[in-house]
């Protein structure tokens, strides 16, 4: 056996196994579409499993794995960028029958629509419980501009809220 920081082919499946519902809303938060999601899982998991030994500590695997899906699914925004998604609009002017939604996809149709620094920040924090220090390492930026960006976040999320739920007292 190597050193107890090394992470073996059965703790990198657990582990995957134990994640998976988080990858894949970062990977949504980030692409918003299943099928790109998807494929950025696929890609990071095959390049986290194929570089797994420049990983130094596993208490870092799901920071250092969340880095690699954010680049991942970068990359297929990259790749994409002539592709325009028409969700939105539809998504708006559908916004008056949320009695169907879930609690969940309500909080992603909200999210989808603040900036996407904010949002992919306020993912990592609210979505799959980061702490500031974690998501400082995961995106490669100071703590403060975590914090500020989680700031925007919640001001930005708070008058989307407040809007739709004006919307909403006037149409009654």
């Amino acid at each position: 056996m190597g050193n107890s920081n090394t992470i073996t082919s059965e703790e990198f499946v657990k582990f995957i196994n134990e994640n998976r519902s988080k990858l894949y809303k970062t990977a949504m938060a980030i692409l918003k579409n299943d099928d790109d999601a998807c494929d950025a899982i696929q890609d990071a998991l095959l390049s986290a499993y194929k570089n797994i030994s420049s990983l130094k500590n596993k208490k870092y695997f799901l920071t250092w794995l969340t880095r690699i899906l954010i680049n991942k699914c970068y990359d297929i925004i990259s790749k994409n960028k002539k592709i325009t998604y028409v969700d939105s609009d539809i998504t708006e002017n559908t916004i008056g029958y949320v009695d169907s939604y879930s609690a969940e996809s309500i909080l992603e149709n909200t999210l989808s629509r603040i900036d996407d620094s904010l949002r992919e920040v306020a993912v990592l924090y609210y979505y799959d419980e980061f702490s500031v220090e974690d998501i400082s390492n995961i995106l490669s930026i100071p703590k403060g501009t975590v914090k500020s960006r989680l700031s925007r976040a919640r001001t930005q999320l708070y008058e989307i809220i407040k809007k739709e739920e004006g919307e909403l007292d006037e149409g009654h």
